[in-house]
């Protein structure tokens, strides 16, 4: 596993998509792969963004999915 803190941050080329973001790696756990990772890209987004509509009252416990597409890029320290 491999936790991220935001190092970048630009807006989607699209208005209706999450940002994309460069995430430079806070911390590791467990061995693999992500082990050895350094920065994480996430790019070419497509939705994601938070519904128009607020946290009224009447809409208290529920549950709202928002779904998107993205491409993550992970890159490793030589």
């Amino acid at each position: 596993m491999v936790v991220g803190e935001v190092a970048a941050r630009a807006d989607a080329p699209r208005g209706d998509a999450i940002p994309w973001l460069l995430l430079r790696a806070r911390s590791h756990s467990g061995p693999g792969q992500f082990a050895e990772i350094a920065f994480v890209q996430r790019i070419d987004t497509v939705g994601g963004l938070a519904p128009s509509y607020g946290c009224e009252p009447g809409r208290q416990g529920n549950e709202t999915r928002v779904p998107y597409s993205a491409t993550y890029l992970f890159y490793a320290a030589r």
